[in-house]
């Protein structure tokens, strides 16, 4: 049942993954086309330091789930309800705190970028991109750790689905209509405030959480052990543009949010084939199923960095010609950057191989044990980008993420091996280098035999899936010669749920 349900959420997820890829396409180029990279630039910027709120949670979304796995498996609807009435009262204080924060933060911003903005119009403009968020945290946040933990990331995608297509199309027809860019992301507020609405509508239904049930604040103590991997990863999502808005012109955060959206969607797309791995293992540790959780582990590893293998490194090869397609025409600043794509591409990998180990560590509720390390990759990367961007600009933001996320990693990996899942700590590493020289023979191939130009779309995607099949065949027989067993139990677990004989493996 906890694999079938895996293969579900990442069915669904794939598809909601395929609508975002596609919406987040076109959106960001109708802005730029309408309105030109300032403007890019500075939606993108609000965004990042709206997304500060972050740090309100606490981390309490993680220990949530954590608390919530032994509870759902036992049916134990008194539990489920503390817990989820005590996270509800925590996120709407957040939710409060977030709508002061805004107001004092829509004052200032505009100092920031008054060379090129009036002070009004930044304003109006950080007031409205904060709706959507203020909806997210005050109305939806809890119902969405809830359907998490119980393997429900599907209803999850569906919801997102929808707000995803409805931005779109709202922010289409207010372009073409003429409307500025406050109208057209007061629409996308109204399209993606629906998300929250429609998983409280859901969990309403199916759930029998008991308002008058007293909230458990024990269970989602360790919130503040939790905050720092939580920091930890706002500053790896954040941080660049935030260093960059200080450091930089506001072109070069536009720039930056290009690149970015490919390795962003890149970590998506390997996330999709996952989602739901972790509740499944916190269901494992739950019930006491350390051996399975061991076995399984392996073939976790297997699936991630086969992925990883496969679309970071088609990623490295293609993502120069994608950048000079998709902005053909748009002269204001140059996009064309070969290095920051190596090391941003490189330290976007680092950010997917870390994915198992973290999901184990979340699902296991070791956070104050891995705290440290969660601090240590937040001053590491704020420091050596901040040291970095003012001598190498946009490239310096990401060789701090890059030697962070590396280091995180690796600390990662060896925690599970030696406290939670106890095995040998190499296995990490005889992956990182397997990956590393499809990598490297995947681009010296594609070099030599897929010379051919890419001036649009059609070319591009031509030569990206012949990077993809170079790079598929390689891993394949990586994978026979150096993970025979795991390729092997890997195939026998999908045989047997699509034939129905799977049970809790």
């Amino acid at each position: 049942m906890r694999s079938k349900k895996a293969i579900i959420n990442t069915i669904v997820a794939i598809l909601q993954e395929a609508v975002g890829v596609v919406c987040g396409l076109i959106l960001p180029r109708l802005i730029l086309s309408a309105f030109g990279s300032s403007y890019n630039g500075i939606t993108s910027s609000i965004t990042q330091f709206l997304a500060c709120v972050v740090l309100l949670r606490g981390g309490v979304g993680a220990v949530t789930r954590a608390a919530l796995f032994k509870p759902l498996a036992e049916n134990d609807t008194e539990n489920v309800s503390a817990i989820m009435n005590a996270t509800q009262q925590f996120m709407r204080k957040v939710a409060l705190i977030f709508a002061g924060a805004l107001v004092i933060f829509a004052c200032l911003y505009p100092l920031l970028v008054s060379y090129e903005f009036d002070w009004l119009f930044s304003f109006t403009l950080v007031m409205i991109l904060g709706i959507s968020t203020f909806m997210e945290y005050y109305f939806g946040i809890t119902n969405l750790f809830l359907l998490q933990a119980d393997q429900k990331q599907y209803i999850v995608s569906i919801v997102q689905m929808i707000s995803t297509v409805l931005n779109t199309l709202f922010a289409f027809l207010l372009i073409k209509l003429g409307c500025g860019i406050h109208l057209v992301k007061l629409g996308s507020a109204l399209a993606f405030s629906i998300n929250p609405i429609l998983r409280y509508l859901y969990v309403r239904k199916r759930y029998k959480v008991d308002k008058t049930v007293a909230p458990n604040f024990d269970k989602i103590k360790q919130r503040w052990d939790a905050f720092w991997q939580t920091f930890a990863f706002f500053v790896n999502s954040n941080c660049p543009i935030m260093i960059l808005t200080f450091f930089a012109d506001i072109k070069e955060v536009s720039v930056y949010t290009v690149y970015n959206y490919v390795i962003a969607n890149i970590r998506n797309i390997v996330n999709t084939f996952i989602t739901g791995f972790g509740a499944a293992f916190g269901n494992m540790l739950a019930k006491g199923e350390h051996d399975l959780a061991k076995k399984n582990l392996r073939v976790f590893e297997l699936v991630i960095f086969n992925l990883v293998s496969i679309v970071y490194t088609t990623a490295g090869v293609m993502v120069l010609p994608f950048v000079s397609v998709y902005t053909n025409g748009i002269t204001d600043v140059e996009y064309y950057r070969p290095i920051y794509a190596v090391v941003a591409t490189v330290a976007g990998a680092f950010s997917c191989f870390r994915i198992p180990y973290q999901s184990i560590v979340e699902a296991a509720g070791h956070f104050k044990q891995t705290k440290i390390g969660a601090f240590v990759e937040a001053v590491l990367n704020i420091v050596i980008s901040v040291i970095c961007v003012i001598k190498f600009g946009l490239i310096g933001v990401a060789i701090g993420t890059l030697v962070a996320t590396v280091i995180r990693s690796v600390e990662y990996a060896i925690y599970v091996s030696k406290h939670i899942i106890k095995r040998s700590q190499f296995i990490f590493f005889v992956h990182i280098l397997v990956t590393s020289g499809i990598a490297v023979l995947t681009a010296v191939i594609s070099d030599a035999f897929f010379t051919f130009a890419t001036p649009n779309y059609l070319y591009w995607a031509a030569k990206s899936i012949l990077v993809v099949l170079i790079s598929t065949a390689l891993t394949a027989i990586t994978d026979l010669a150096f993970f025979k067993n795991e390729t092997f139990y890997m195939i026998k677990k999908v045989k047997g749920i699509i034939t129905g004989r799977t049970k809790k493996k």
